[in-house]
């Protein structure tokens, strides 16, 4: 695969992973408004669990399949990439410890949100 080709597709699912914090951001920003204005009943609590289970392994399942898309590109480089600086450092890059930490992030956010809309 032609370097500037590999690049578009890394900065492609880059940007996946960068769309995946902004909408947890978001999502722990709306719930915490929502639970300090005293603005839930206690019949909005399941359901807007619920929501927040849903959208937050939707979040972890793009972010784990844009890790592990990157991962896999370090097979597609070329030589001359592969030499490059960037290449050395991209074929070391820790991809286990990626995922594992967007896992604990991706999943672990939304379970601290759900205990905190049933606390």
């Amino acid at each position: 695969m032609e370097s500037t080709e590999l690049r578009g597709w890394i900065d492609h699912r880059a940007m996946m992973l960068w769309v995946c914090i902004k909408c947890l951001i978001l999502m722990v920003v709306g719930v915490t408004i929502a639970l300090s204005l005293k603005g839930l009943s206690d019949d909005a609590t399941l359901p807007l669990s619920i929501a927040v289970g849903a959208v937050g392994f939707f979040l972890w399942f793009c972010s784990f399949g844009a890790v592990m898309d990157i991962a896999s590109m370090r097979s597609d480089m070329d030589e001359a990439l592969r030499n490059s600086t960037f290449g050395s450092q991209f074929v070391k890059a820790p991809f286990p410890a990626y995922v594992a930490l967007t896992t604990i992030v991706m999943l672990g956010t939304p379970v601290m949100l759900i205990w905190m809309l049933n606390a």
